[in-house]
């Protein structure tokens, strides 16, 4: 008989039996039910939109997941770096590292021009934005083209590449913005991310529209400024809206023509708002952060709105439980989100390709200069925004904009760059103006046109016209000679008809005002050898006239000159700032030869007798320095003049006196063939104010040195006057602003107020 062991026997049975009884029940139990999917809708707001971080970070710290999100404005900003992969930590990190307030300016900074722009912008700092073409006026599309803008969102989402559908982001993404052309709403789901984040911010009449998909695109909150119904259109089950618009002012706070142009622009994002709010549903949940106190561009207040965003999200959470997920379940939807973060930022390819879409009249072997990337490792975001920075500084361009693009080899760099749409022709204007309260004052408005485009190497012909103290009419051509304008040629003409002080030779005593009338032409070839640098040698010829207005002396009524030489220069200029400098060099040398004459009466300054020929050389070097220590500025100044002749001509002479030039005199006081001056100085920076148009406010003091000499053989240290000053002041979009007060050892005190460039002689 055969041994059979039963305990197997059942075993084997009974593993049958209970699988068929798990499919049995697996059978009955009805399916789990999909999860709800969870969208957010945030809305437009300035600096208010600072809340929407606090939001994100009350979801997680619930388990609340974002399925879907959009944003308008300042909200599509935010939802553009959470759909990107970045928790609410590092969107707060980045809010409080960068500032929004430089996002609202576009003005290149000094020292990133060449040496040629910043002497124009020094002398007509405010750029009109007024041109014209083919006899057509040109004006720009708004009062920024958003440059900085761009670059403060490029430095915001870090080197991410193209991405043709943003439902393959980590969080789908959708941003909101509206058509100029008919006010339609424009639903971004795909390409460049920065130019979705800022078509979406555009303020009309701010910012200039951005151009994309061959549509021009401004602030989304003119249409839809709380997306709500585009959420639900992406698949949301449940929109959570986020509110930070404000309130329609009262009849009492609309004082000025700015309060009704923001009281029509809250009627349409207020009317937008409503209609979005009817769309909700039951189950769709409204936060409505306190923004009492805070207003759009308040950028320094972002880190108070956070907390308030927080404050109301978890006022509404216990409506939110149930799509809140477990522990477990919600650590892995955060651990997918961080691994498509680091998908789309950490893969490091190589750069293949760099293509420049050139959309303006500067050649291309200047822009590539300019750009100095190359193939090979993909540049970090911080080389692509300096490169970007440096093309933009070529000063031709209303934009240039960078975009990194997969290709089958690895990543291709596209730099895309617009001209000026006011150009190529534009105007430039100039303020100066210096008084003294007392028996001295120089005024003057002056215009630029400069003509760019001309002729087959870009040249540009620029025409001034200054009126008021000084009047000058002057016409300049100026011909790069190869594609990267290292080399050049120049020519100019010049009237110019002004009003000179006449002073006693101790500078205390105002004797006699006389006009002065000029002509000049210059004719020069120059090596633009650094950006910073410039060295050029150029043949002069002046002829000119000085007539007495005061004086009833008929033998001192006029006299004529004449005046022809070589002009050799060198300048090196790396100051930030060209008044209030915190760091940089600047020198200027100079050997000019004087040969000449007058003929005709002759005007005694003073009681100098004047010579009536000249053949000599003057040789005048010039140095600035600046540095800084936080806000504590200090900076130092050298000027000296010599001449090989000690005759005294009105072909050729120096000043001193004046705003930090021998302060406590006016300004040329002093006058002779030699000079000597040294200056050192402190001023603080009070940080910005509205009142200097959000430039630095400094106040600070002077300690200065100096004189002048008819006769080499009489410079001597003993005649040195020493002065001194207190100001204050700030460099503006129309240049320097300052008030003084100055003293010197020779018992002279002068009040200072000084608008513009200071002017020259």
């Amino acid at each position: 008989m055969l041994g059979i062991n039963m305990t197997k026997v059942m075993q084997w049975l009974w593993l049958p039996l209970c699988v068929f009884a798990a499919t049995v029940n697996a059978a009955e139990q009805p399916p789990q039910p999909e999860r709800l999917k969870v969208g957010v809708a945030l809305s437009g707001g300035g600096a208010k939109g600072a809340a929407h971080v606090g939001i994100l970070r009350v979801l997680e710290q619930n388990n609340i997941p974002v399925d879907y999100i959009a944003g308008t404005s300042m909200g599509a900003y935010v939802a553009g770096l959470y759909a990107l992969g970045y928790s609410p930590d590092e969107i707060e990190t980045t809010l409080s590292t960068l500032d929004f307030t430089a996002g609202y300016s576009d003005k290149i900074p000094r020292k990133a021009l060449n040496f040629r722009d910043r002497s124009h912008v020094d002398e007509y700092p405010i750029e009109m934005k007024v041109g014209f073409e083919d006899t057509k006026l040109k004006f720009a599309k708004g009062a920024l083209d958003g440059q900085s803008m761009s670059s403060l969102l490029r430095r915001s989402i870090g080197s991410v590449s193209h991405i043709d559908d943003f439902d393959q982001l980590p969080v789908p993404l959708r941003t909101v913005a509206t058509d100029l052309s008919d006010r339609s709403e424009v639903v971004i789901s795909g390409g460049d991310m920065v130019s979705a984040m800022q078509a979406s911010m555009a303020v009309p009449g701010a910012l200039a529209p951005v151009q994309r998909d061959g549509r021009l695109l401004v602030d989304g909150g003119l249409v839809n400024n709380m997306p709500v119904s585009v959420v639900r259109d992406m698949g949301a089950d449940v929109v959570i809206a986020v509110d930070i618009g404000s309130p329609l002012k009262a009849e009492d706070d609309l004082n000025s023509v700015f309060d009704v142009l923001d009281q029509l622009s809250g009627y349409l994002t207020n009317m937008s708002r409503d209609q979005q709010i009817a769309l909700m549903q039951p189950q769709d949940v409204l936060v409505i952060p306190d923004i009492t106190g805070v207003n759009t561009g308040d950028f320094k207040l972002m880190p108070d709105m956070i907390p308030r965003g927080e404050e109301a999200m978890r006022s509404k959470v216990r409506d939110l439980q149930n799509y809140a997920l477990s522990e477990a379940d919600f650590k892995q939807h955060q651990q997918r989100i961080r691994a498509g973060h680091q998908r789309l930022l950490g893969e490091q390819t190589q750069l293949v390709k760099i293509t420049v879409d050139n959309n303006s009249w500067v050649k291309d072997a200047v822009i590539h200069e300019a750009l100095n990337l190359y193939v090979g490792p993909v540049p970090t975001n911080d080389e692509i925004d300096a490169a970007v920075a440096r093309i933009y500084a070529i000063n031709e361009f209303s934009r240039v904009d960078a975009e990194l693009m997969e290709v089958a080899e690895g990543r291709e760099l596209v730099i895309t760059t617009r001209s000026k749409d006011w150009g190529p022709n534009v105007f430039d204007l100039g303020i100066r103006m210096e008084d003294n309260f007392d028996d001295a004052s120089e005024w003057e408005v002056g215009i630029a046109l400069t003509i760019n485009n001309v002729g087959p190497f870009d040249g540009q012909w620029r025409n001034t016209l200054d009126l008021g103290t000084r009047r000058r009419l002057k016409t300049e051509y100026y011909q790069p000679l190869d594609d990267l304008r290292l080399f050049y040629g120049i020519g100019s003409f010049e009237f110019e008809q002004r009003d000179w002080n006449a002073f006693s030779s101790d500078g205390s005593v105002r004797l006699n005002e006389i006009e002065q009338r000029r002509f000049t032409s210059r004719i020069g070839l120059g090596w633009n050898f650094r950006r910073s640098a410039q060295l050029e040698i150029a043949y002069q010829y002046e002829d000119g006239v000085f007539e007495d207005q005061i004086s009833s002396n008929i033998s001192k009524q006029k006299t004529d000159y004449w005046t022809r030489g070589f002009d050799v220069s060198f300048g090196y200029d790396q100051l930030d700032q060209r008044h209030f400098p915190t760091e940089g060099r600047r020198w200027i040398m100079r050997a000019q030869q004087v040969v000449g004459g007058n003929s005709g009466a002759v005007i005694d300054f003073s009681d100098n007798e004047l010579s009536d020929s000249s053949d000599y050389w003057v040789y005048s070097a010039n140095w600035t320095a600046a540095e800084h220590i936080g806000k504590h500025n200090f900076f130092a100044h050298v000027d000296g003049e010599v001449a090989t002749e000690d005759t005294s001509s009105l072909n050729r002479f120096t000043t001193l006196g004046g705003f930090f030039n021998l302060s406590g005199f006016y300004r040329d006081s002093l006058y002779g063939n030699h000079k000597v001056m040294a200056g050192i100085g402190y001023h603080y920076d009070l940080g910005i104010s509205s009142a200097t148009g959000d430039s630095p406010l400094s106040i600070g003091f002077s300690a200065e040195a100096g004189n002048v000499w008819l006769v080499k053989d009489d410079i001597d240290a003993d005649d040195l006057i020493y002065g001194g000053s207190v100001f204050m002041g700030a460099d503006t979009s129309i240049g320097n602003v300052s008030l003084g007060i100055g003293y010197n050892d020779r018992h002279e005190s002068s009040l200072y107020i000084v608008i513009g460039q200071p002017f020259k002689d």
